[in-house]
């Protein structure tokens, strides 16, 4: 992982200050959260004779894997009875890095800095010294003993390795505990570093705080070096406008102007553009269009401060941007109730520019103002009148879509279908003729009119591809079947299988036709030689190598080497750091699916191939079988086989359920707190918990693989079982609770798959039963469930 270590006097100076810093008492700490948060536990007994007569290689093999699913007491126990039985092996410094290693994934951090030292004390110099030099400096970190990790992060800058300006970074929020000055500068080499973008800009948001008041213009220069590369919208409104004031502040108006202005331009609606404005109107030298600032004053609907702007900006343009201006002041009146104004203003536009932009549009805000002033039937008729005059806009299809809902408005539901099939025959491609489509489809399925049923999801399906022409295909051959005609109904379902055999839709024709595919390769497969040439093949037949790939394996290498350190949210930025340094080139992003697949980190496997995928024309060859192992992994097999086997459950099903809740990342927490692989809830783990025996469960067990993928596959389990073996019912249980599923398919017993899938009204959780459906689909054409 290492360019390599300076030599050996770098290395004898860094020892000599750890074994300074270790003449320090070490102070006990209370066990505190890390990037794989464990509970505190006892040591496993060690029977150290029980090893003896198994190979060291074995046995770190078995103490890797413990350390894998999260079961840190076991491991440590493998590990140390390697070190002990086989101190010479070449097992047995690893086995000691891993054991002291242990400890901190326990919280146990005063053992983590004794083993750390006692294994630096060796003088040997190799990763695993610098590892353990890494790990001592973090647990310095956690005692509050701050002036020692500062003394143990410098040490391992020294021994300059892809790490050290993590260890930079982590040494600057120290300095800054010490109130010690040179946080600034470490701040400011982390801002100025190729490191993860995200860790750049908290690097550089932290070095300006602490400039701000003694150095401003160097904060300042700071800011402009952060909007060289933030892109999030939110996020750069808001460094926008700080560098701004700040700007002002030094007597840089020019800058600080050039910044107000983008706000007023690209974020109009956001808090920082609205202060922007005003601003910049103060300004005499804001050089701020009329036009823009009012957007921003109708972007927040602060109308009255808008109308003035527009009144001047009127006055001062002519032909179209006039016209425009025109329109948007009517808009502005009309939203302060001046129905009638506004109408003829619109009117008076569009009969002024019928065929240029600005007349199109105030032609539709005008019928819109008519449907708001209670002339519905009138709106529906121009509507209509609109979508026939101008058939080649891109606004009629959306016309003709208001229509239908105006006409559901008024009862009238019949004339709304038949309004939004005319919308699907006219315009077949548009988003608004597609959602119309489909609502036809199923009104008239509900209503016994299957013929006008079929005909709507057969346009449908003309029109699009993937899973939603799957999806109004399978139905179309599901009607046609209804009908007796069995010949319409295999032809579509065999059509709906090949449009999108991943998808809920193409897996169910496929079973229901007999033809899904069924592996019979095991779930630890490991992808041959021969099968990687054939995906290097496949990607050559459509796209070659742009991307240079410096950048992209420093950033592999520092995310290989973080995960030994237990940095594993550092890691996954510089993974998808490397990811965006390769987007576009499908080459690089297969090389970084491969690695981190081999790495064991198959969410950015996932991702990547999924980038692949992405990448690939519609002509191309199917995806390689490689690929879709990639995109379709099987982390922890003999973890998942069991637990499927202890719940009765298709192992493949529960990779599906584990690949949706989490890509397979155990320290994934969602936005409402549900944690792990398999993404449970804290209360739901802990009642899983009580109700299996476990004691002295905590919440954050649930990062721990094993813990997680046993209480899913409970949960999973219990759910198959209460919705009487349904796979779509339990699914919809687990995501969507047990309540709401027995509600969905009126009881336990689900008589008809499709219909309740449909007949789910919580979006998130239809959804949910699809994807994972379609994911069981595709692990059983690629692995064995026994």
């Amino acid at each position: 992982m290492y360019h390599e270590l300076n030599s050996a006097r770098a290395f004898g100076i860094a020892l000599l200050a750890v074994l300074v810093a270790a003449c320090a008492p070490f102070a006990q700490v209370a066990p505190a959260p890390s990037a794989v948060p464990v509970p505190t536990a006892l040591d496993t007994p060690v029977d150290l004779p029980a090893v003896a007569d198994q190979p060291a290689p074995q046995v770190l093999a078995r103490g890797l894997k413990h350390r894998l699913y999260g079961e840190y007491d076991q491991a440590a126990g493998d590990f140390h009875a390697l070190a002990n039985t086989y101190p010479d092996a070449a097992e047995a410094r690893p086995a000691r890095f891993y054991l002291a290693e242990s400890f901190a994934l326990r919280g146990r951090w005063a053992s983590t800095a004794d083993a750390m030292r006692a294994l630096l004390a060796d003088g040997v110099q190799d990763a695993w010294a610098g590892r353990a030099l890494f790990w001592l400096a973090r647990s310095h970190e956690e005692a509050g003993a701050h002036a020692e990790a500062v003394a143990a992060y410098q040490a391992y800058r020294d021994l300059n390795t892809p790490l050290a300006i993590y260890a930079t970074m982590r040494m600057a929020a120290q300095q800054r505990a010490l109130d010690d000055p040179a946080a600034t500068e470490s701040y400011a080499a982390v801002a100025a570093s190729d490191i993860a973008r995200g860790e750049r800009a908290g690097s550089h948001e932290k070095a300006i705080a602490l400039l701000r008041q003694e150095q401003p213009a160097r904060a300042l220069e700071l800011y402009t070096g952060l909007l060289d590369f933030v892109e999030r919208d939110a996020y750069r409104a808001r460094v926008l406008a700080e560098a701004a004031v700040l700007a002002r502040e030094q007597g840089a108006a020019d800058q600080a102007r050039i910044w107000e202005r983008e706000l007023v331009q690209e974020y109009p609606a956001s808090a920082e553009g609205l202060g922007a404005v005003a601003m910049l109107l103060a300004d005499q030298a804001g050089e701020l269009g009329l036009s823009d600032a009012a957007e921003v004053y109708e972007a927040h609907q602060q109308f009255a401060a808008a109308l003035p702007l527009l009144d001047q900006a009127i006055a001062a343009s002519s032909g179209e941007d006039a016209l425009d201006l025109r329109r948007r002041r009517a808009l502005a009146i009309r939203a302060g109730g001046d129905l009638a104004g506004a109408q003829a203003e619109l009117d008076a536009v569009a009969l002024a520019a019928p065929d240029a932009e600005a007349g199109r549009q105030a032609a539709l805000d005008a019928i819109q103002t008519r449907g708001q002033n209670d002339q519905t039937q009138a709106a529906i008729e121009g509507y209509r009148a609109f979508s026939e005059r101008t058939p080649d806009d891109s606004r009629a299809p959306e016309a003709l879509d208001r229509a239908a809902q105006l006409l559901d408005r008024l009862g009238d539901s019949e004339g709304a279908m038949q309004q939004r099939l005319d919308l699907g025959r006219r315009f077949p491609s548009s988003t608004q003729a597609q959602a119309a489509l489909e609502l036809a489809g199923w009104h008239f399925y509900r209503n016994a009119r299957p013929a006008e049923a079929r005909a709507a999801w057969e346009l449908l399906a003309e029109a699009t591809d993937g899973a939603t022409a799957a999806r109004a295909t399978f139905w179309a051959g599901r009607v046609a079947g209804e009908a007796g005609d069995q010949a319409a109904r295999q032809s579509l379902l065999a059509q709906a299988a090949a449009l999108a055999p991943d998808a809920y839709y193409g897996v169910r024709a496929a079973e229901l036709l007999g033809s899904l595919p069924e592996s019979s390769q095991p779930l630890d497969i490991n992808t041959s030689t021969e099968e990687w040439q054939a995906a290097d093949a496949w990607l050559a037949s459509w796209s070659t190598p742009v991307t240079a790939t410096s950048a992209i394996d420093l950033a592999l290498a520092r995310a290989l080497e973080l995960a030994y350190l237990g940095l594993h949210a550092d890691a996954l930025a510089e993974w998808n750091e490397a990811r965006a340094l390769a987007a576009g080139d499908a080459v690089a992003l297969l090389t970084i699916a491969r690695r981190a697949s081999e790495a064991g980190v198959p969410y950015i496997g996932i991702k990547a191939a999924e980038d692949v995928l992405a990448l690939a024309p519609l002509d191309a060859p199917p995806a390689p079988v490689a690929l879709r192992r990639l995109v379709f992994p099987t982390p922890y097999p003999e973890l998942v086989a069991a637990r499927a086997r202890e719940y009765n459950l298709d192992p493949r099903a529960l990779y599906a359920l584990l690949r949706q809740e989490s890509l397979f990342n155990p320290n994934a927490t969602s936005w409402v707190g549900a944690r792990g692989l398999g993404q449970v809830m804290p209360e739901t783990g802990a009642g899983i918990a009580a109700g299996l025996g476990i004691e002295n469960f905590t919440s954050d067990e649930l990062y721990k693989p094993a813990v997680s993928v046993r209480f899913g596959a409970h949960y999973i389990g219990y759910q198959l079982q209460a919705m009487n073996g349904s796979l779509q019912g339990a699914l919809s249980a687990y995501n969507g609770g047990p309540g709401n599923a027995q509600r969905w398919a009126g009881g336990t017993t689900i008589a008809d798959a499709e219909l309740f899938v449909e007949t789910i009204d919580y979006p998130e959780t239809e959804q949910y039963v699809k994807l994972v459906y379609g994911y069981y689909g595709a692990y059983r054409g690629l692995y064995s469930g026994r």
